[in-house]
Order: C-alpha cells, then structure tokens, then sequence
C-alpha cells in the first residue's frame, strides 16, 4: 500500500471499479503478478496493489474518476512490454495498474495518406498483419521486439527504423483521458471535422506533453506509414576494429542529415551478434573484460565485423543505386579497410524467411528473436539499460564509452553498446545482461546506473529513458536555472491532477500531496526492501 493511501480507500475504490467494469475487470494477489517487474521480481517497493484491465474509453474514465474520488494512485500500461526500464511496475509501490491491453483495436488505416490509428492495446505485431492483410502497400516502423504496444512504445519516446523509426517525432495527434476523466483530443483531432494528416494543429502543440508524463491516459494514437518502396536495399557496414567506432558515427552523421540514409542507422559490438548464438560460457567464462583475442575470434567466427552497423535506403532503383554509391563514398574515405554490402530486394517480393533479424526490422517486420540476448548469463535472463543521448559526433561517442566502460565492468559487467544514430545526435545503449534470479546480480546492475547517470551527465551527456528506480535522479539532472522544468512540470501537474492520481513520480514528476514538505522525493516510497548485504539499492 502507498503510505499515503487508506487501505478502505482502495478497497472502495476497486468494488466500485468491479461495479462500472465487471468483476473480471480487477486482478489481485497471484493474477497481479505478471505486472510486476519481469527482471526483478525481489523488489517489493514497486509491486502493484491490483491490475484493472478496461476495454473502452468510458471504462477508462470511469477508473480515473473513481481513483481521484477515493485519492487512489494509478499506474498506466500499455501492453506491459517496457522491460528492461520496469515493465508494468509503477514508482509508487501499491498503485493500482491500469493496463489497457485489452483496449486492443486497429480503429483505421488512411490507404490514401498512409496514417493508422490504434488503441494502446495493438502491439507491432498486430498492426504489421493489419497492414499485410491488405496487401502490404504500407510500412510502419517499429521496435526489434514485436510485442510491445503502438502506442506504449512511442509514449516513452521509443524507436524502430525505418524513416519514421523516432516514433515520438512523427505523432499527429492523440485522444487523452485527462485526470478529471474528461477526454481531450490533440493535433488536428481537435477540430470534429478534420483528419489527423498534419504534424500540429493551432496553437500550442499539445501531443508531446502527453508523452513520458503522467497528465493524462492516452486512449489513440494517430501514426505515419511509410509506403512499400519499389526497392529495399539493406545495408551492413563492419569495421574491424574497437577503435572504429568514433569514425564510423562520423560517417552516419553526414549520410543522415544529407539525407541519403533515410532511417536511424545502428551500430553494435561483436557482443550482440555472439549472444543471439549461445551464451557467454560457450565463449568465454573467465572475469571481466573480455580479453580483445577472444572478440577477435567472435569477429572469426561469426564473419562479422568488432563493429557492424545496419542501415538502409528505399525508393526507386536509380536512386537506391546512387544513394548506395554515396553511402560507400563516404564511409570508405574515414574508414578504407570497410566492408560495405547491401542487398537489392524488390519491395513486392522480399523474402523475409531469407532475411537476418536487422533486415527484417527495417522493413517494418519485428520478431522475438533479440530475446535470446538476455540468456547472456544464464536463461533466466534479465537486463537493464543505461541510455544517455549526446551529440552525434565520434569524439563523443567515444567520450561516453570512455566514461561508461570502467564503470560496467567494475560490476562485473560486459560493455556492450548499441548506438543509434538520428542525424544530429545519438542514442547510446549501454546494455546489463544478468541473471534475474540472482539479486546481488541485480543490485550491481542497479550500482551501474546510480553510478554512470551522474558521471554521463556531468560530462554533458544526459538520459533520454529510464528504469522507474531511478526516475528522480534522471529528472534532477535536467537542473538549468534551479530545475524550472520540474517545477514548471509541478505546476501542470497540479493543475491537471489535482487529486495526484496518475503515475506519481513518472518521470520524475510528483504531484503536491507527494512532494509538500519534501525537500527532495519521497524516500519514503522509493525505499526498497533490504534483501542481502550487497544490496545497495
């Protein structure tokens, strides 16, 4: 229970919950479970009370209007999938989930402009067959991972790769149920008469404020599809050495903003290619860090690159050829010892079957094979990732690897960055792998992040997402003029939700009940239990 919630309040508050949605509706003790945090499941400070499960838009209203009558904290899910940044589990431990997986329709594809419209509940998966079933003019972009939600997934400024792949960027509009259980349109949803076919509408753009925020539940989504290009040429760039990463992010820097790549290019270590094979035993089983002639001997093995990056360009066959000319162009003149491929497939008769994992992605077709990558240490695989943003430059690249390196591997950890690239800047991945079942494996990977954010920051380079742990710390790094976006941040927060219902302390935003008094968070809800000495939560 959260400390600030009368046990009769919840009980209220579901019974009547029960009463408006059904009694199928709620889910308690063991049938709750799920919802917890699939990678810890030792950290009773952010277990959920209850999970309720609305299938329509009044059925949400109903759940807010009720929670701000009884001053019961709610915490909204998509479809649960956010693993790795806490899954279905909220800051504030015994809020009540409200997960909207079963708010699941496809509500419209425009075949004409090429938007789809979905409700929090369709994953990748669905809206890929959508699409497919109608002959597969259109293309979305999407994560590696297919089961997530649409809408969940772009909420919380996640990324595929195609054209569209900064999912955040490229919403038009939104429906919101707002804290007082009205329902708010944005974009050109504004206006009853219009079609979401433009980026904003009049006045202040509204969408972004709905997205890592806790003012509102977000019921649709409106989202560009990219159209089946008559050629899709994947491309894979490898290097092959550690310190080609710097040049290599150079180089995508200058084919993204020109334009010639289209999509959010992709470089990785040796490390994820060998964990989609077999585990790290089978490679290496010796400490920290992996000596270099054993990542050598990966590069052997698996024929790749110690750096591999995918990229891609689509359109007509003239100017897919002189885009792949330029591609090598520039990536041959920082970097003469690559290997640039790409595959010229027609875009009405690829074989994804014939595809790897990377190609298929970039043609807005996700699987669950990235999954095998969390067995790096054992299969009851779990992870953790530290995400800074920063300047799309090599010598920043290679700044924020210097920093992050030593302090993953004093915890036992593998380095094993992932960077993506989105013209002017970069999204940097520093991937934990560990052993869910083993809590000091979990708490070294809880040290890495409380340790790295500050130090990342320091250096200028701060986080774009984060684990529900360490939402406060992400937010106090964004500081300018005294935190005047936190506090600008309070001020809406306490407008719209009043009562302080929705998702306390997402994102570091905390409504006054939480923070009056408080000279910082409330330690009192981000306590987590004391479970083994080594344990520094």
């Amino acid at each position: 229970m959260p400390s600030e919630t009368d046990p009769a309040a919840l009980e209220a508050a579901l019974a009547e919950i029960r009463s408006a949605l059904g009694p199928d509706a709620v889910l308690t003790a063991e049938a709750a479970h799920e919802f917890r945090d699939p990678y810890d499941g030792f950290d009773e400070a952010h277990f959920p009370s209850a999970v309720v499960q609305p299938t329509t838009v009044a059925e949400v209203q109903a759940v807010v209007r009720i929670a701000a009558a009884r001053g019961v904290p709610i915490w909204t899910s998509s479809q649960g999938r956010n693993n790795g940044y806490g899954g279905s589990a909220p800051v504030v431990g015994g809020s009540v989930v409200v997960s909207l997986r079963k708010m699941n329709r496809i509500l419209e594809i425009d075949d004409e402009l090429g938007i789809a419209v979905v409700e929090p509940g369709v994953q990748f998966f669905e809206l890929v067959d959508e699409l497919q079933q109608r002959g597969g003019r259109w293309w979305t972009a999407t994560p590696s991972l297919g089961w997530g939600s649409v809408v969940g997934n772009t909420l919380d400024h996640g990324f595929g790769y195609t054209e569209y792949g900064d999912h955040a960027a490229h919403v038009p509009a939104l429906e919101v149920v707002l804290a007082d259980g009205s329902l708010l349109r944005t974009g050109m949803w504004a206006s009853s008469t219009s079609r979401a076919a433009h980026p904003r509408g009049f006045g202040p753009n509204l969408t972004p404020l709905f997205m890592q925020s806790n003012f509102g539940i977000v019921t649709k989504l409106a989202r560009p599809l990219s159209p089946r290009p008559e050629i899709y040429a994947p491309i894979t760039i490898r290097v092959p050495d550690g310190e080609d990463l710097g040049p290599l992010v150079d180089a995508m820097r200058v084919l993204t903003i020109e334009g010639t790549i289209p999509n959010i290019p992709n470089i990785t270590s040796v490390l994820g290619a060998a964990a989609m094979r077999k585990p790290r035993r089978e490679w290496y089983d010796g400490p920290v860090p992996i000596p270099d002639e054993v990542y050598r001997g990966m590069c052997e093995t698996l024929a790749i690159g110690w750096w591999n990056c995918s990229a891609a360009v689509y359109g007509p066959a003239a100017v897919v050829a002189a885009s792949l000319e330029r591609v090598r162009e520039v990536v041959l003149k920082s970097l003469p010892h690559a290997e640039v491929t790409a595959k010229l497939l027609p875009g009405d008769e690829i074989d994804h079957g014939a595809l790897t994992h990377r190609e298929n992605v970039q043609a807005g077709r996700p699987s669950l094979v990235m999954l095998e990558t969390a067995k790096w240490r054992g299969d009851e695989g779990g992870h953790l990732e530290i995400s800074p943003i920063g300047p799309a430059t090599g010598a920043d690249v290679e700044r924020i690897a210097a920093i992050l390196r030593p302090i993953v591997e004093a915890e036992g950890f593998d380095f094993w960055p992932s960077v993506y690239v989105i013209k002017r800047s970069v999204m940097f991945l520093g991937v934990l792998n560990f052993d869910r079942s083993n809590p000091s494996q979990i708490a070294a990977a809880y040290r890495v992040a409380r340790s790295a954010y500050p130090e990342l920051a320091a250096a200028g380079y701060t986080p774009y997402r984060g684990n529900i742990r360490f939402m406060d710390m992400m937010q106090d790094i964004y500081d300018w003029n005294d935190h005047a976006m936190r506090r600008f941040l309070e001020r809406l927060k306490d407008e719209l939700d009043p009562a302080g219902i929705l998702s306390p302390g997402k994102q570091g935003i905390w409504p006054q009940r939480l923070r009056a008094g408080r000279s910082g968070p409330p330690a009192a809800l981000h306590s987590a239990p004391v479970r083994a000495k080594e344990d520094d939560r």
